[in-house]
C-alpha cells in the first residue's frame, strides 16, 4: 500500500524536478533528493533511472559526490534567471523599489549559486556513479 504512494509521489517529484530544468525559479535537486528518498523506500529501479536519466543525473551525481554545481549548469541556471529577472524588472516599470528588490535578489541568487561552486575537480563518470552506488547514497 504504502510502496504505490511512495512510487506515485516519487513520480511527482521527478516531474517537478524535470520542469525546474527549463523553469529558473523552480528548483531541481531538492526535488531529486526527495525523489531518491522516495524511491529508497519504494523501488530501488527509480534511483537508477533518475542516475541515467542524461537530463536528471548531473543534478543528482554531483550532490552525492560533492562537485559543487557543474559549469555547464551553473551558466545555463544563471543566464534563465538573469533573462527571467530581466523581464520582471522590465514588467515593473514605474516602481524603482521592487526594481531594486528583483536586482539584489538576482545579484545575491547569482553569488550564492557562484559560491556553491567548490572549484574541486569534478570526478569521472565512473567514479562518480560508483561514489554514488556504493558510498553516498543512504541504504534503506
Amino acid at each position: 500500500m504504502y510502496r504505490n504512494i511512495y512510487i506515485f509521489f516519487a513520480w511527482i517529484c521527478v516531474g517537478a524536478a524535470f520542469l525546474g530544468i527549463f523553469l529558473p525559479l523552480m528548483p531541481t535537486t531538492p526535488f531529486l533528493l526527495l525523489a531518491v528518498f522516495l524511491y529508497m523506500r519504494s523501488s530501488k529501479g527509480g534511483i537508477k533511472m533518475i542516475l541515467r536519466n542524461r537530463y536528471l543525473a548531473p543534478y543528482i551525481r554531483s550532490y552525492f559526490a560533492r562537485e559543487g554545481i557543474p559549469a555547464p549548469i551553473l551558466a545555463r541556471t544563471l543566464v534563465m534567471l538573469w533573462c527571467s529577472m530581466a523581464i520582471c524588472i522590465a514588467i515593473a516599470h514605474g516602481r524603482p523599489l521592487i526594481q531594486i528588490v528583483l536586482l539584489a535578489i538576482a545579484a545575491g541568487v547569482s553569488v550564492h549559486l557562484y559560491c556553491r561552486r567548490n572549484g574541486r575537480k569534478p570526478a569521472g563518470k565512473k567514479e562518480c556513479r560508483r561514489n554514488v552506488r556504493r558510498r553516498d547514497l543512504p541504504h534503506s
